[in-house]
């Protein structure tokens, strides 16, 4: 699939800035744009949330290019995700995520896609787009489950420690017209979701609708 001129587009459009990204790859990173962002960008739909994952680079490296730029503020500094003020993006580093409700957390700059795509939740949420050559990276199909509107779980493991994806199922079926396939279905009805509070439930919807 040539991306090229989608991401050329995409990134005038939602002004993801050029200089940082070519700063990037010229220190040996890859700047990868991940998650809803790449789903909502196949799907010829806008999007809110832009989280652009660093691969290569050093948690110092990356913060120390992005300081070029202006004011940058770390978020969760376990969780490596940095905040340029003023720019509208997540930058993070890759990171694995054990099981359970309070999941250690690894950053490693040299994962490999596969193992850091793997601890989201949905396919159609696990892919990510090359910002330099606009090559596609798909380890789990999530293009072709967008094109059958399935929707279908990664991790079981990890999929079930956080109870506010039985939500996100859910209004991925009412924005999508998507429906989750067998095990999934499975899934949410064996699912304990009477922990999350109705705060989280809220903002889950209000973020989309």
């Amino acid at each position: 699939m040539n991306l090229e001129k989608f991401i050329t587009n995409f990134k005038q459009t939602n002004q993801i800035p050029s200089q940082i990204i070519a700063q990037i790859h010229a220190a040996g990173g890859t700047a990868v744009l991940v998650g809803g962002a790449v789903r909502d960008l196949l799907l010829g739909r806008q999007t809110k949330d832009l989280d652009i994952e660093v691969y290569g680079l050093e948690p110092a490296q990356l913060e120390n290019i992005l300081r070029q730029y202006g004011v940058v503020q770390q978020v969760g500094k376990a969780f490596g995700v940095y905040i340029l003020l003023g720019v509208q993006i997540d930058w993070s580093l890759p990171r694995t995520d054990s099981a359970g409700r309070k999941p250690h957390v690894q950053i490693n700059p040299n994962l490999d896609f596969t193992s850091a795509f793997r601890r989201r939740d949905l396919t159609i949420n696990a892919m990510g787009i090359n910002l330099k050559t606009s090559e596609l990276i798909d380890p789990f199909n999530g293009v072709q489950d967008l094109q059958n509107k399935i929707l279908r779980y990664i991790d079981r493991d990890l999929f079930v420690e956080d109870p506010l994806r039985f939500y996100r199922v859910m209004q991925f079926v009412g924005r999508f017209e998507m429906e989750p396939n067998h095990d999934l279905n499975q899934l949410c009805h064996e699912m304990d979701i009477k922990d999350v509070s109705k705060e989280r439930i809220e903002q889950e919807f209000n973020n989309y609708f």
